[in-house]
Order: structure tokens, then sequence, then C-alpha cells
């Protein structure tokens, strides 16, 4: 069809546009009235057009093509990630996530005790039913300590199951990094050096990988969209240049890196975080000097925000976690964990673990999110925020790089500042409603009778460490 629509209405420059808003205004300030200041730092106007895209390189970017900002395949699909705790009975593990498997799980996540080693008997009774050809297995807590235990474990029962190691996905999430930054020390002096044995380990399996850049801890501090996608970068520098020392090539270091992110309630900017994500790893990993494009590829896992969570009416993290699972769909992560309503204060039960569930279920089944790959390319606001997003994390990466990479940021006190910085000007928005929490500072029940799993301590902030204090 080459009939253009509405051609009836002749094309406004925008100059005519501001000439109107200006007289609407009547003499108020424009950029007070109009132009929206994130905690990102960024200056967001109130419209865009067509000519805002003219300075924007990645338009001609495909899905599935360098540099991946639409995507790193050419669906859209994403694993449903659910996590069950296995740290004192591996086989009530088991259960719960065979039930949850049965109910629509494609990604299961077992939070393991990571002081203590995996046996190949604590595997067995972990994955007895599971077929590791269908089902995602990623391990959550593992540490320097005994995080071999578990990879070894791990495919040497893949083996006993003669299961090709081709077909097998999942993660292990060792990250000394985030030790460091909840703690403010690494687990032990050695941690960095023990990188290169987890890559060796799983030579064999290219669906595994082994290094965890746990970025959702900085968000869960309070840090913007900017300060978790920057210092995520850091973290993944950090990690590939210490691979590379240590042998590896750029492409066999990135191929073993998995991102996992937070997925804030700022519905457009978590879509255009997650694309410019995309775009500045695989421009970084391509600047390591990688020539396999596949390796740079980010994997990107996404988990609902446990800061934006509320412990007063909770039904309301219900529309949280929803909007937020549908930011993380449409950008295009490859795993998604909505968490449970109730995660703040108790333990979730089948009912929240089953909404939980099923809030990834409709999206794909009903809403069919699945089915249309970056559906926000071409948005002037998108593309515009994409751009915008990439270009203050690079530059708030640069200054990390320029103090000698993520721990030398971290030692020197930057990282903290950054993240507090921004975490008390949220606070202060929040207790003074120049932010809204719904049902909270907001519209909130006076006649709630609070849940009896609410109690001071789950309402009381943990004590500050020498690292990044999460809210819970």
């Amino acid at each position: 069809m080459s009939e253009k629509l509405f051609t009836e209405f002749p094309p406004i420059p925008t100059r005519q546009w501001e000439t109107v808003i200006e007289k609407d205004l009547k003499g108020a300030d424009y950029n007070k009235k109009l132009v929206w200041r994130t905690d990102e730092g960024l200056s967001i106007p109130p419209y865009y057009r067509k000519e805002n895209l003219k300075d924007i390189k990645h338009l001609d970017a495909i899905p599935g093509c360098f540099p991946f900002v639409r995507g790193v395949k050419r669906d859209n699909n994403w694993f449903i990630h659910q996590g069950y705790c296995a740290h004192y009975n591996y086989k009530e593990a088991n259960r719960q996530a065979l039930d949850g498997i049965a109910k629509g799980v494609d990604s299961v996540g077992f939070c393991v005790d990571g002081s203590k080693e995996c046996t190949l008997i604590d595997m067995e009774m972990l994955l007895t039913g599971i077929n590791l050809e269908k089902i995602e297995i990623n391990f959550e807590g593992c540490r320097c300590a005994t995080a071999l235990s578990y990879i070894y474990s791990f495919t040497d029962y893949v083996q006993k199951q003669s299961v090709s190691p081709q077909l097998v996905r999942g993660s292990f999430d060792f990250d000394p990094l985030r030790r460091l930054t909840t703690k403010g020390a690494f687990c032990h002096p050695d941690s960095m050096n023990r990188l290169k044995a987890c890559v060796a380990a799983v030579e064999a399996f290219p669906g595994l990988r082994v290094v965890g850049v746990e970025a959702y801890t900085i968000h869960a501090a309070g840090a913007s969209a900017v300060q978790e996608l920057a210092f995520g970068l850091a973290m993944g520098s950090e990690y590939l240049n210490r691979l590379i020392e240590d042998g590896c090539t750029a492409e066999e270091a990135a191929r073993r890196i998995k991102f996992t992110f937070a997925v804030g309630a700022n519905y457009f900017m978590e879509i255009a975080k997650f694309r410019a994500a995309r775009l500045l790893w695989a421009n970084m990993v391509k600047a390591y000097g990688a020539k396999d494009e596949h390796s740079m590829k980010m994997v990107v896992h996404a988990v609902t925000s446990p800061w934006n969570q509320t412990v007063y009416d909770p039904y309301v993290n219900m529309l949280r976690g929803t909007t937020e699972a549908m930011s993380a769909a449409i950008a295009g992560v490859d795993s998604l964990e909505v968490l449970p309503f109730d995660y703040a204060f108790r333990p979730p039960g089948e009912f929240s673990n089953r909404i939980a569930r099923n809030t990834q279920i409709i999206l794909k089944e009903e809403a069919y999110f699945d089915k249309v790959t970056d559906p926000s390319a071409g948005s002037y606001y998108i593309e515009n925020l994409t751009q915008a997003i990439a270009d203050a994390a690079w530059k708030l990466f640069n200054e990390v790089e320029e103090m000698g990479g993520y721990t030398a940021a971290f030692e020197a006190g930057f990282i903290q500042a950054q993240v507090k910085a921004t975490a008390q000007k949220r606070d202060m928005n929040i207790a003074t409603r120049r932010d809204t929490l719904l049902g909270t500072n907001q519209f909130p029940n006076f006649t709630e009778k609070v849940d009896a799993a609410v109690t001071q301590e789950v309402v009381t902030r943990p004590a500050e460490v020498d690292g990044l204090t999460p809210y819970r």
C-alpha cells in the first residue's frame, strides 16, 4: 500500500508547536513546567518528533544482530523463572520445582547454601525428574569456596543422565564482586583467581554461564537505572579483564557471563535500560578484541524490583510486578522472575507463587508479548531514552574505569556515595509525596490490618555495613 494517511493535514514545524506552548504557559518557565528531570540526571522534554531521531546511530539494527539493542535473538520468547530454596532440603526443593514446572515454569532457580559442598548425590536429589533438555537450571548463592563443587556435581549429573551438553541451559552465580558490594570485602582474598577454573569446568557446555553480574543488588540499595547499568557494566568489565589476564580469549570470557538486573517502576525507563545495556555490552566486548558476534550478546535475567515492594497494602505489589514484568518482556530479556507479592515480609506460599507465575503466563498466552520482537523500536521517545541512558551510563562507567575499575572505585567509596545520594533523594521524594507509592503515601487503606508476618524487624532497614545496604 503506497497511499499515505492523513495527507489532508499539513506538516507543522516544531517551532510552531513551541510558539503555541509558550503562549499557553502564559509566562511560566518552560523547563520547570514541562521538562522532567529524572533520578538518572536526564532531562526529558514533553514530546519528541521524528527529527529527534537524526543523531541516533542504532536505528538500522535488526533483532539478533550487532549491536543487539533490539535483542539477541529474532523472537521475543523468554524463560519463566521461579526460585526455590534448597538450603535445608534438596528433596523438598525438587518437589516444589517439579510442581512449578508442571504449572508453567521453564527456568528453575535453586537458592543453595553456598557455605557447603555439593555432592553428586545431592544433585541427584535436587534434579530428579527434571528434563534438562527443556528446563533451564540456575544456582543462586554460589560462593568462592564451593562454587566448583556445584558446577562439577551438575556436569557429572548431566553426563550420568546421557543428556547432550549442547542442549543444557543454565547458570551458576559465582560473583565475588557481589560480596564486595554488599559486605564491603571479598569472601576470600583469592576469590577473583577462581573465575578461570569455573570457566574451564564448563568448556563442553556452551549453554552454561558461570560468572554472575548481580547488578540488581545495586538497584536494591536505591540506585537509579543509570547507576545500576553503569556499575553492572563495570563489574562485567572487571570479570572480562581478569579472565583475559588468566588466559581466556575475549569470546570465551564473555560467553560465560550472565547479567541480572532489577526491573524498576519507571515503565519506559526500564525498557530503554535493557536496550541500552545490550548496546553497551556488545560494543565493550568487541573493544576487548572479540571477533565472534555471538559472544557479544548480553544474556540478561530480570527480577522485578524488591526495592519497590511494600508491606502495607501488599496486594498492590501484584500491580507493580505486572507492569515491571511488562517492561522486561517488551525489552526482550532472556529470563524473568516476578517476585511474589509477599516477598518483602514472609516466605512466599502457593498462592503468591501462583500469581507470580501466572503474571508471566498471561503476558505470553493472552497478551502475546512473546509474539512481537522489540515492539518499542522506532518510538521517538524510547529510542531517544535508550540513547540518553546509554550515554549517561557510559559516562559514569568511564569514571569508574578511570579510578582503576569496579573494585578500586568501590574501595575508594565512590560507588557507595553515588548510590546513597540517589537513595536518600528517592526516600525524601516518597516521604514528601513528590513520588507516589500507591497504598502507602497515597490512598492508604486506613482500615488495613497488617499481616502478622510484618514485624518490627521487617520494616526496619538493615544496619549500615561497609558495602551497599539493601532495603530488604
